[in-house]
């Protein structure tokens, strides 16, 4: 992970793994010869307490001697004007605050502080939703710039060495309510676990550690064959069907993988890394699909893709035709929208202090979320295709009005993925560019009363 000369930045919350961290590389730090230098961003999410948080890390800093770059985003704010939930709002505010701290001050490495429990819950988590052994590999010690010193050190042993080092940390109240998955799985599942294997978390986490190993191994070995079965056309991603079938179930598992991984990663603006993975079960049909199409037969998938076989080929592509869609939304309740293989989730929350606080903690088993102020709402509520004439007030530009062909434009959103991109329609107004932008008219302020919450899931697709 580090080499002499290193400089570094540490990633600090202020909560008991990441003040671990950095006493851990202060200490290798003479021998090692390496520069810390501190980063903390406040979310905003919980008002005084994460300022008090901020202010913690501060004067952690400077009674270690360590430079402190420490920052504020308000995230909230920006996971209602992208429509993200606020985990994936979250998580980009911060890596992004983290890489640009480290190309500032010239870093070569950012070190968080994630441990074995961590990587235990999200092997859980994984495991939960269907995951494969990449999935399974759960958090790895190190990608890119980004190392995990604490990745096989369970949070007691954390709390031990805090002890003996009489280290004082800050507490994260949310941590402690089972109000999203990793929390509940926290509080609730591995207690359980650990009435039949005590040390469940080490158990967990070299499980972890050894799919990893073989995920590489394979990876490895996939690397000498791809070239020969995969390659890119102006069409789409092209698959030798002779010499894809004749590969092992596995190899071609992690193939058709990579081949929609080369296509939804042509800027779309739709899609995070975390959502561009088909699922264990949507992998088996397309695979059931591929041994028995004839030429000319196509599959839909979801993001908006397709998979056709053409004679010996197999051609994975975005979709030329999306069917034109408009479906009412129930409210509250659950509304499918089989053209584009998603579900529209409406719920309506009172505005009180407490939800305010608390709006990071809700689930996150959706693709995107947007917020917006009940009051200021008129029916029908639909979701629906583009129209032409359509305009909206992106939320950021002041109130000023755009038409979404223009948007479209100057977001640079590909032609041929325009009519996929799903639209909020209130009364006869575009409320929101589903996971691209809202209009600012109608987002909460200080004075609503009532939330409208959207939640936009992606669900098994296919022909």
């Amino acid at each position: 992970m580090l080499k002499p000369g290193d400089r570094v930045i540490v990633a600090v919350s202020g909560g008991p793994d990441s003040v671990c961290l950095l006493s851990v590389l202060q200490a290798l730090a003479k021998d090692l010869d390496l520069a810390l230098h501190v980063a903390h961003l406040d979310h905003m999410f919980r008002g005084k307490e994460s300022a008090d948080e901020a202010l913690f890390v501060a004067g952690l800093a400077k009674k270690s001697g360590v430079p402190a770059i420490i920052e504020k985003v308000d995230v909230p704010a920006f996971c209602r004007e992208q429509g993200l939930s606020s985990q994936e709002g979250a998580r980009r505010a911060r890596y992004g605050f983290l890489q640009r701290v480290a190309l500032e001050t010239g870093a070569e490495r950012i070190a968080t502080g994630h441990t074995a429990d961590d990587q235990a819950e999200t092997f859980i988590m994984r495991l939960m939703r269907g995951a494969g052994v990449s999935g399974l590999s759960a958090i790895p010690p190190v990608r890119e710039n980004i190392i995990r010193p604490l990745i096989e050190t369970t949070r007691d042993d954390i709390l031990e060495y805090l002890r003996q080092n009489m280290l004082e940390f800050a507490t994260d109240p949310s941590n402690a309510k089972p109000m999203y998955t990793r929390n509940k799985i926290r509080l609730d599942v591995l207690p359980v676990l650990k009435r039949f294997n005590p040390r469940i978390i080490e158990t967990l986490s070299s499980e972890a550690a050894l799919l990893r190993d073989e995920d590489e191994a394979m990876e490895a070995c996939l690397a000498t064959l791809s070239p020969n079965v995969i390659s890119r056309e102006k069409t789409g991603v092209i698959l030798s069907r002779e010499k894809f079938n004749a590969l092992p179930q596995a190899f071609k598992r992690r193939l058709l993988r990579k081949a929609v991984d080369l296509v939804v990663a042509e800027p779309s603006g739709l899609s995070s890394p975390e959502t561009q993975a088909l699922s264990s079960v949507q992998i088996d049909e397309v695979l059931a699909f591929m041994s028995t199409a004839r030429t000319g037969r196509a599959m839909h998938l979801p993001l908006n893709l397709t998979i056709e076989r053409s004679y010996e080929k197999f051609i994975v592509s975005p979709q030329a035709v999306v069917q034109d869609f408009s479906r009412a939304l129930a409210l509250p309740g659950t509304t499918a929208i089989p053209e584009i293989g998603v579900e529209v989730e409406t719920n309506v929350l009172e505005m009180r202090d407490e939800e305010r606080r608390t709006g990071e903690e809700r689930e996150e088993n959706y693709l995107w979320q947007a917020e917006f102020d009940y009051d200021k709402i008129r029916f029908p509520l639909l979701l629906r295709s583009r129209l032409s004439g359509d305009w909206f007030c992106p939320t950021g530009l002041g109130g000023r009005s755009k038409k979404l062909q223009d948007y479209f434009v100057d977001e640079k959103i590909p032609r041929q993925k325009r009519d996929a991109v799903p639209l909020l329609i209130s009364g006869g107004d575009l409320l929101w560019v589903v996971g691209l932008r809202t209009d600012g008219r109608f987002l909460p302020s200080e004075q609503t009363k009532s939330l409208l919450v959207i939640q936009v899931r992606q669900v098994e697709q296919g022909t």
